[in-house]
């Protein structure tokens, strides 16, 4: 009986362990953050798999009739940047079109790497961000690039 009382215990302990070393959640400002991202019932993006990062910021676009990519079905456009230490490491650029068949003619005129229905997603990693720090230096300064192109924060 005390054998199976010891068992018992060190079973107890190494399962409040494994809770214990659990790794921790992306956090904000001190509240847990999503994996996932919901771009305004449009799409749904998931964070990037292996990527450490300390901001998340999402922006959006609407296309405006009077631009060419309006003809060609894009309808909206969203950044999402991810940025470790005030650098960028992971960015992605959803575009949504008004048809399936849109989203793909985009894809392949924009060159983008997949598309989900009438979503197209293209994504960079912290290697085009080192390659474009000469030109924008900080993740900083692409919001606020984006920003002047008349993309605006989501909530």
């Amino acid at each position: 009986m005390k054998k199976l009382l010891a068992i018992l215990m060190v079973l107890v302990m190494m399962a409040g362990m494994l809770v214990a070393c659990k790794a921790p959640a992306a956090t904000e400002n001190g509240e847990e953050v999503s994996k996932e991202l919901n771009l305004m019932d449009m799409y749904t993006i998931k964070d990037p798999e292996g990527v450490e990062y300390d901001q998340r910021v999402a922006l959006y676009a609407p296309m405006l009739e009077s631009d060419e990519n309006y003809a060609r079905g894009v309808r909206h456009t969203f950044e999402v940047l991810y940025g470790k230490d005030g650098k960028g490491v992971y960015m992605y650029e959803v575009t949504v079109c008004d048809t399936p068949e849109n989203a793909a003619a985009y894809k392949e005129l924009a060159g983008a790497d997949t598309v989900d229905g009438n979503v197209v997603i293209d994504s960079s990693d912290a290697a085009f961000f080192a390659a474009m720090e000469a030109f924008i230096p900080d993740l900083q300064t692409w919001i606020d690039n984006l920003s002047m192109s008349g993309f605006m924060p989501l909530d």
